[in-house]
């Protein structure tokens, strides 16, 4: 879903990542840990520097990592639509995420939020923010059980096909509660996992220019999707898997403003590849089918299903990164089932100097809304240099373009935002 949600995990994300798409983000725990790596197998972004990394303040078992970034923005664009409209906003974002230093077993408590404050479009001022949990218990050298809870507020995009610009006197907003648990049995090279998510959806209203508001209690749903999977380690690196999962939407309201039934249910049968090839590249790669079916008046959409996300060690100052994806986001348009999104990017981080990366990215997403003729497509690119001044500072500039090129003349758009950034952290 094209919303802006606080990063997992992270809470609130240093500004210069911001300008990498999310598909794009190199998540947490997946720096390769095959039998042999050497430091060119290490990425740019995740290698220790031990001059300029946070050290946090000790706490016991645990170590406090308090940060705050704040940016000056300019936007040619602020509402996405044709008649652009600028403006300059400033983003403050505090974060603290509490870790646990433990031999065994992992502990993590984290909470922040991004407050977005315009110059002139004041109604576009508002406070996102989540708090949460995850950790990790090892069960034994063969077993172990993750788990990740959150809950916060968000906003919706003005680039997502649900928001009404001009109509709206701002973005439309919700809280968002999240949980998603797994465990991994692999006694040897024959492994097993199962998984669950859970995400619960809760829209508020939406003011209206020139007064009122309108309601959005037809968008409150309940996502959870389940999945089994099986893998075999066939060397050090590669391994291949099967993965069969379940997808169930429920909303809450039988019809929607359109009088439209909107809970759906679903299926994925993937094949893939774990693989690290020699010292240079290294990740995940699968294909396979999707199958999701909504009530009568609304299209099923199947069809191939496709993901990787692969990490290219040019050198140790270069890493690049390829991913790509097919999702389906929920949508309240009228006549259409589901927007279906295929996206593909390429990033590269540069480590100039020790201290001072440049990252850049080239990103492009189809989007098909099931049910009508629209087809909406989002290239975009970013480019962005990071200073780390020393542990505790860091400074950061950003440029990033998006469009939306698109059958419906009248929602195309361009957008030209530059930012420019300050990082505190302990």
């Amino acid at each position: 879903m094209k919303y802006a949600t606080l990063a997992v995990r992270t809470a609130a994300v240093p500004l210069v990542v911001a300008l990498i798409a999310p598909g794009a983000a190199k998540a947490e725990g997946t720096t390769p840990s095959y039998v042999g790596m050497t430091e060119q197998d290490v990425g740019v972004m995740d290698r220790a520097r031990p001059a300029y990394d946070a050290k946090g303040i000790p706490l016991g078992g645990f170590r406090l990592f308090p940060a705050l970034n704040t940016s000056a923005s300019f936007d040619d664009n602020v509402f996405k639509t044709a008649d652009a409209l600028s403006d300059w906003f400033f983003t403050i974002s505090p974060a603290a995420r509490l870790k646990s230093q433990w031999g065994r077993h992992f502990l993590e408590l984290y909470s922040g939020l991004n407050y977005y404050n315009y110059q002139t479009y004041t109604k576009e001022n508002l406070t996102d923010w989540n708090i949460g949990t995850d950790g990790k218990l090892d069960i034994s050298r063969s077993a172990n059980m993750s788990a990740n809870v959150f809950y916060g507020q968000m906003h919706e995009l003005w680039s997502a096909p649900n928001n009404v610009a001009g109509y709206q006197a701002a973005p439309n907003r919700y809280f968002q509660t999240h949980v998603d648990v797994s465990s991994v049995y692999q006694p040897n090279r024959l492994g097993f996992g199962l998984g669950g998510v859970f995400d619960n959806y809760n829209w508020t209203t939406t003011p209206v220019s020139g007064g009122g508001v309108f309601y959005n209690d037809d968008r409150d749903n309940n996502e959870f999707q389940a999945y089994a999977k099986a893998y075999y380690d066939f060397s050090p690196g590669y391994s291949g898997y099967l993965k069969v999962s379940y997808d169930e939407r429920d909303f809450n309201l039988y019809t929607d403003r359109s009088g439209l039934h909107r809970s759906s249910h679903g299926y994925r049968v993937d094949a893939g590849v774990n693989l690290q090839i020699s010292h240079l590249i290294s990740g995940e790669v699968y294909v396979g089918y999707m199958q999701q079916n909504f009530a009568a008046s609304l299209a099923d959409v199947s069809g191939i299903d496709f993901g990787a996300q692969l990490d290219w060690y040019v050198s140790p100052v270069l890493t690049a990164h390829l991913s790509g994806s097919r999702s389906l986001d929920n949508v309240v348009l009228s006549g259409v089932s589901v927007a279906d999104n295929k996206n593909v990017t390429f990033s590269a981080d540069y480590e100039f100097r020790p201290n001072v990366i440049v990252q850049g990215r080239v990103a492009y997403t189809n989007t098909r809304y099931v049910g009508s003729g629209r087809t909406d497509d989002y290239p975009s690119v970013g480019i962005g240099v990071m200073y780390l001044v020393n542990r505790y500072v860091s400074l950061n500039v950003n440029y990033n373009y998006s469009e939306r090129s698109t059958d419906t003349p009248a929602l195309a758009y361009t957008d030209n935002t530059v930012s420019i950034g300050l990082a505190l952290h302990i």
